[in-house]
């Protein structure tokens, strides 16, 4: 792999070259990494010729001097430095009771190439310096790095918490209260139409991966068919009309012991996550997937119709982000992170709180336990691990009821302490309108709660009610990064706000980078790009659009001179393609369809990447994609459910397509 990025400089026009006898010279790079570390320093370096201060070009110097320090320190220890800094940089600025809110100069900032955008940003406050700042600082913070090391030490905090979990003992008036007002909140559990899927995920069962072998594989579960098939959807009385009973099977002939059942057993594996750490996740078996998928449905539609559809917004991270950036200059707003949220919530801390109605469904699809990376069993003492559909909506409505939980605490020391607590708390209607609706509000009520899974934004007063309550439930505060009180800071849902501007960074997130393209590299690569070109950075936006137009071209020239890859040129944000001001897609094909009497172009489109081998896995796929219809049709609430598309269990994957010209 080899990259020249083009430089202007104070010395006139310069180049760097990135190939891969610089990359061995890296310290601790794995050979999977290599082609990933030069795509990133490129682009790493492309970004700091991008300066915000228009009238300063680098002096070539400082890049060599940078990239020198990165070939020194190793790669993983100076983006961990460089983010760290980035978080000093943010952490100590405050909103008041400072000689400056920008906090202490910061010394470290001498040893690097951002050190004169520092300087001009500590004396001049400007925003837009503070944005390059931070992206510069925090670019490399999610890369993928391959690193065996990384699940060694991802296993060890995995079966840390296990044993943790395993020797939890909850307190008696935590699991009363938080019971008490789940049954306020949440209303009883009804299927009013049950929309199963496959997920775009790996299974526990190997060799199974596209929706066709998932079809093919699906297996009798008797949990599944006693408690939920022949149990709660027969219940509900509404049978074959709503595609409630075992039709919603795409293979019900083979639904039944005879023909196999299905493992509850998970496979523990560990993925990338960034340059410090992997992360944990559980692959599902087959059946209970594709059953989960239902339950979620089911439980993201009756969130929808509780009180609660005012604090926890499943498709809708915003919200969170606009409470974020209110705390961010108001104070009133903090937002607190945890640490592996998903791996601590505790299947005795699920079964004492939930009503028994949510219980049935969300034990029936749960697994029990774990295949370790050693081939080991391990039982699980996790409720639902990441993986599982249902391990997200869980964790939700347990922070929400806690989030309330802490208010119906102060509330009641404030104005009924002479009644007992738990007294109180049942003569409650309703514990969500301790809560405003909007922020701003100046009344006696709290300022609105936001849910998205581990990332709570509560009000200030109950921070640390909530802190206490979550470390007695068996969650670890990340306190790095949470922000409370007067920091100027607030991180929620990908958002980053400083005094309400938001500086959420540019990180390079580009996947699966091979000598091939591939889907998620496309897709990823396309909005690292149009991401550049929307922020103005036009240095890495040009390096690395040449990088992804002439990456291993074969395929869609227009001759054999060219050779670029057939990505069109757009001016809509969200469309397939690279953003530019006047898209000429003269390096596509061009064609006039007679039949619907239009230009056309052949050019790359997602797609759905599913592979059919044969004629006897279509009537299962015609029936799964038609009982999918049938029940959505049958919903009769008005909650917008997500209708059926081929996009949603299929997997992804590019294309080549004729699209229309205008």
């Amino acid at each position: 792999m080899r990259h020249e990025v083009l430089l202007r400089t104070s010395d006139g026009r310069r180049s760097i070259l990135i190939d891969d006898d610089l990359c061995r010279r890296l310290r601790g790079v794995e050979l999977d990494n290599k082609e990933s570390l030069s795509l990133f320093l490129s682009s790493w370096i492309s970004l700091l010729a991008d300066s915000p201060l228009q009238s300063y070009n680098k002096p070539y110097r400082l890049y060599r001097k940078f990239l020198t320090d990165i070939l020194n320190d190793g790669i993983k220890a100076t983006v961990i430095r460089y983010s760290d800094l980035a978080h000093k940089l943010v952490s100590q600025q405050v909103l008041t009771a400072e000689p400056t809110s920008i906090g202490e100069w910061i010394d470290d900032f001498k040893e690097t190439p951002v050190f004169f955008e520092y300087h001009r940003y500590y004396s001049t406050g400007d925003p837009d310096i503070l944005k390059f700042l931070y992206t510069f600082l925090c670019f490399g913070k999610k890369q993928f790095f391959v690193d065996e090391s990384f699940n060694d030490v991802a296993f060890r905090n995995w079966s840390g918490i296990e044993d943790r979990l395993a020797d939890l003992s909850l307190e008696p008036s935590d699991i009363k209260s938080l019971k008490t007002i789940l049954s306020k909140v949440l209303p009883r559990f009804s299927i009013k139409s049950f929309e199963p899927k496959f997920g775009p995920g790996s299974v526990s069962e190997s060799g199974i991966r596209r929706r066709n072998q998932k079809i093919r594989h699906l297996s009798f579960d008797p949990y599944i068919d006693r408690f939920l098939i022949r149990g709660l959807l027969s219940y509900e009385g509404r049978g074959k009309e709503l595609g409630l009973s075992s039709n919603i099977i795409p293979n019900v002939k083979d639904w039944s012991p005879a023909s196999g059942v299905s493992s509850r057993i998970s496979r523990l594996r560990f993925v990338p996550k960034n340059l410090k750490t992997s992360r944990s996740i559980c692959m599902e078996p087959n059946t209970l997937m594709f059953f989960q998928q239902g339950i979620l449905s089911t439980m993201t539609r009756l969130i929808h119709e509780s009180s609660l559809n005012r604090f926890i917004r499943l498709k809708d991270q915003s919200y969170n982000r606009d409470l974020a950036c209110y705390g961010s200059y108001t104070g009133n707003i903090d937002t607190i992170d945890l640490s592996s949220a998903s791996d601590s919530v505790s299947l005795k801390l699920v079964k004492g709180i939930f009503p028994p109605g949510w219980l049935l469904s969300m034990l029936t699809t749960r697994s029990h336990s774990a295949y370790l990376p050693d081939g080991s069993l391990r039982a699980l003492n996790k409720f639902a691990p990441m993986g599982s559909a249902l391990c997200f909506p869980t964790q939700c409505i347990i922070f929400a009821s806690v989030s309330i939980y802490a208010a119906c605490i102060l509330t009641h020391r404030r104005s009924y302490h002479t009644i007992p607590f738990h007294e109180w708390l049942e003569s409650l209607d309703d514990p969500c309108s301790l809560f405003n609706i909007r922020t701003g509000y100046h009344t006696d009520k709290f300022e609105p709660l936001g849910i998205y899974g581990d990332d709570i934004c509560i009000d200030s007063r109950l921070t640390d009610i909530v802190k206490a309550i979550l470390s007695r439930l068996g969650f670890t505060i990340n306190d790095d990064k949470s922000f409370v009180g007067g920091q100027a800071f607030r991180e929620s849902c990908g958002g980053f706000f400083l005094n309400g501007v938001d500086i959420t960074p540019l990180m390079f997130r580009i996947k699966d980078i091979g000598a091939k393209l591939t889907p998620n590299m496309i897709m990823s690569f396309l909005h690292l790009i149009n991401d550049s070109w929307l922020r103005s950075y036009k240095n890495m936006y040009r390096f690395l659009h040449n990088s992804l137009m002439y990456w291993n071209c074969r395929r869609g020239l227009v001759n054999k001179t060219s050779a670029k890859n057939a990505i069109p040129y757009t001016i809509d944000a969200h469309s397939f393609g690279i953003l530019c001001s006047d898209p000429k897609n003269s390096h596509l094909r061009v064609r006039f369809n007679k039949d619907y009497q239009r230009n056309e172009y052949r050019s790359w489109s997602p797609a759905i990447a599913d592979i059919y081998r044969d004629d006897d896995i279509l009537s299962f796929i015609d029936k799964y994609e038609y009982n999918r219809w049938w029940s959505s049709r049958h919903d009769d609430s008005d909650y917008p459910n997500e209708r059926v598309s081929r996009d949603d269990s299929g997997g992804s994957g590019i294309k080549w397509r004729w699209i229309p010209l205008y």
